[in-house]
C-alpha cells in the first residue's frame, strides 16, 4: 500500500507538472514575440542590476531587490560569453519560472486541503488566468508579490497546525522574503498575528485552568512578534546589502506626514540608530507619501470617467468583473455558495479556510476603498491564487458528481481555455466576453489593464507601412489617425485633448490592443469643424 500511495503521488505531481509546463510554454512563446518593454520594466531591471553590483541605493522608490533575480541571466552571460546573452527575453524567463513555482504551491496547498482533483482545478484556474499569464512574462514585482504572499500564508497555516521550530522558521523566512517584493507586504505583520490569534482563541478550551494561562498566552505572542521583527530585519538588510543600516533616525529627510510627525513628536529618537537599510526606509517613506497625496504619475480612469489624485470606490471589483474569465468567476461563485451552505462551516473555516479568505477580505477592502494607485489589476493579483485554492473546495467528492455536473464543469473549462487562448499572445489586454468588441475595451478600463507600452513595435511597423497615417494628432483633422488608448481617454494626457475624437467617432481598427485607428473623411469632420475653433 505504501508503494502504491507513493506512485499515486508521483502520478499526481506528473499531471500537475504537465499543466505547469503548458503554462511555461504559453508564457515562453509570448516572451519570444517581439513585444516592447512595458512602462516599468526597465527601471525594475536596472535596479536589479544595481543590487547585483552591490549598490542598492534608490533611483526609483517602487523598485525592490527581488528583481536582482531577473538580472542574473545577463550577469551570468557576461561571465561566460560577454554581452551576447543580453537580458531580453531571458530576464522575463526568470519571472516565468517563479510563477511556475507559485503555480505548484497553489496545487500543493489545495491538495493538502481538499485532495488531488480539487487541487487540479485550482491549478487550472491559476495557469489559465490571463492576468497571471501576462504579468508572469514581465520584469516587475507583481508576480513576486503574488507568490510570496501565498507562500507566507501557506507557511502560517502550517505553523498554526503544527508548532515546531522548522515550521516557525519557515514562516518567518517567508514573511521576511515578502518584504523584498513590495512595500504592501508590510501589512502582513498585523494580518499574520491577527489570523494566528483567531486560530488560537478558537481552539482553546475555555476552562478555568486555561484562563489561568493568559499571561503565558500573551508572552507567547510577544515572542512571536519579536521573532517576526528580528528575522524580517535581518532578511531586509540582506536584500538591501546592509546599505546605511543603523543610520540615525534624525538624519532622514522624510516626505510623508506620518514619519515626519514621528520625527517631530519624539525628538529623543533623533540619535537612535535605525536597524534598517536607508534605501528600504526611504522607499517606505516615499510610498507612505505617495498614498497620502494620491499623486500618481497619471490620471485614474474607469468606465469613461477620469479622476486626478483620487480613486474610484470598487475599482478592482469592476476590473475583476471585466478581466477575470467568466468561467473562473462562475466557479468561484459556486465555491462560495457551496462552502458556506455546509454544516460545521465555522469550525472548518477557523481551521483552514480563514488562512485563504482573511487576506482576500483585507485586500478586497483595502484596494477597493483605500488604495489610491488604481492603475491596473496587477496590484490586485495577490487575491486570485487564494481564491483559486479556495475554489478547489467545490470539487471535493468529484467521483460522486453526477454525469451532468461533470459535463457542465467540462464545458466551463473548455470555455475558459477558448476565452483565454483567443487573446494569445496579448494576455495583458485580456477582457472577458462582457466586452464583445475588443476595439471598445477602452470604454471600460485603460492604463496597465490594456495599454502599458507593450505594442510599440507594432505601432512602429504600422506607421512605416502607412506613411500617411498621423500619430497623436494634436488638432481636429481628417485622414488616417492613430491614437494611443491611454492618451485617448486621458490617463497620460489632458482628458480634454481628444474629447472631439472620443465623443464623435468610433475606431475602425487596432494596432495590437493598445493603439486605435481612425479613418475620418472630410464629410464626417465638416459638421464638427463648424463647432470647433481649429481644424486641419
Amino acid at each position: 500500500m505504501e508503494t502504491k500511495a507513493r506512485i499515486s503521488v508521483r502520478v499526481q505531481n506528473l499531471i500537475a507538472f504537465t499543466l505547469i509546463l503548458f503554462f511555461a510554454v504559453v508564457n515562453t512563446i509570448s516572451v519570444t514575440r517581439d513585444f516592447a518593454l512595458t512602462t516599468d520594466e526597465d527601471k525594475h531591471y536596472l535596479y536589479g542590476e544595481k543590487v547585483l553590483e552591490g549598490d542598492p541605493s534608490r533611483f526609483n522608490p517602487s523598485t525592490m531587490p527581488v528583481t536582482a533575480f531577473n538580472a542574473l541571466p545577463k550577469a551570468i552571460g557576461t561571465l561566460v560569453g560577454g554581452e551576447r546573452l543580453g537580458w531580453y527575453p531571458f530576464a522575463r524567463m526568470v519571472t516565468i519560472f517563479f510563477s511556475c513555482l507559485t503555480a505548484y504551491l497553489v496545487f500543493h496547498w489545495a491538495r493538502r486541503l481538499y485532495g488531488f482533483v480539487p487541487a487540479l482545478f485550482s491549478l487550472i484556474l491559476y495557469v489559465l488566468d490571463p492576468n497571471i499569464i501576462a504579468h508572469s512574462q514581465l520584469v516587475t514585482t507583481d508576480i513576486y508579490t503574488t507568490g510570496t504572499f501565498v507562500f507566507a500564508f501557506f507557511t502560517l497555516w502550517k505553523f498554526a497546525r503544527e508548532r515546531n521550530f522548522r515550521n516557525g522558521l519557515l514562516c518567518l523566512f517567508a514573511l521576511g522574503l515578502s518584504q523584498l517584493a513590495k512595500y504592501t507586504a508590510i501589512i502582513l505583520y498585523p494580518l499574520f498575528l491577527g489570523t494566528l490569534l483567531i486560530y488560537d482563541l478558537s481552539s482553546r478550551n475555555e476552562t478555568g485552568k486555561e484562563k489561568e494561562r493568559i499571561w503565558a498566552f500573551t508572552f507567547r505572542y510577544l515572542k512571536y512578534g519579536i521573532a517576526m521583527l528580528v528575522v524580517s530585519i535581518l532578511i531586509i538588510n540582506l536584500g538591501f546589502l546592509f546599505d546605511h543600516t543603523f543610520m540615525a533616525f534624525g538624519e532622514y529627510q522624510f516626505r510623508s506626514s506620518f514619519l515626519q510627525k514621528i520625527q517631530a513628536s519624539a525628538p529623543g529618537l533623533e540619535s537612535m540608530p535605525v536597524p534598517l537599510p536607508s534605501p528600504y526606509l526611504n522607499g517606505l517613506d516615499y510610498m507612505f507619501n505617495f498614498e497620502q497625496s494620491g499623486n500618481s504619475p497619471g490620471n485614474i480612469y474607469l468606465l469613461g470617467h477620469v479622476r486626478t489624485g483620487t480613486g474610484f470606490p470598487g475599482y478592482y471589483f469592476v476590473a475583476s468583473l471585466l478581466k477575470v474569465p467568466i468561467s473562473a468567476q462562475i466557479i468561484m461563485l459556486f465555491a462560495f455558495l457551496a462552502y458556506f451552505s455546509r454544516r460545521r462551516v465555522i469550525s472548518d473555516f477557523l481551521k483552514n479556510e480563514m488562512f485563504l479568505l482573511i487576506p482576500v477580505l483585507f485586500f478586497a477592502v483595502y484596494f477597493n476603498f483605500f488604495f489610491k494607485t488604481q492603475v491596473g489589476i496587477r496590484y490586485y493579483l495577490p487575491v486570485f491564487p487564494f481564491l483559486y485554492i479556495f475554489s478547489g473546495s467545490l470539487f471535493i467528492g468529484w467521483e460522486k458528481f453526477s454525469l451532468m455536473k461533470k459535463r457542465v464543469v467540462g464545458l466551463l473549462v473548455v470555455y475558459l481555455i477558448g476565452s483565454v487562448i483567443s487573446y494569445h499572445p496579448y494576455y495583458l489586454s485580456y477582457f472577458n466576453e462582457i466586452v464583445l468588441d475588443r476595439k471598445y475595451a477602452y470604454k471600460y478600463l485603460a492604463d496597465s489593464n490594456l495599454d502599458w507600452g507593450q505594442d510599440k513595435y507594432e505601432l512602429d511597423h504600422f506607421l512605416y507601412e502607412n506613411p500617411d497615417a498621423v500619430y497623436k494628432p494634436q488638432k481636429v483633422r481628417t485622414g488616417l489617425l492613430v491614437v494611443r488608448i491611454n492618451d485617448l481617454v486621458g490617463v497620460t494626457t489632458d482628458p480634454g485633448l481628444y474629447t472631439w475624437l472620443r465623443d464623435n467617432f468610433e475606431p475602425s481598427g487596432m494596432i495590437g490592443h493598445s493603439y486605435l485607428i481612425y479613418d475620418i473623411t472630410p464629410e464626417e469632420i465638416n459638421p464638427l469643424c463648424g463647432r470647433t475653433v481649429s481644424c486641419d
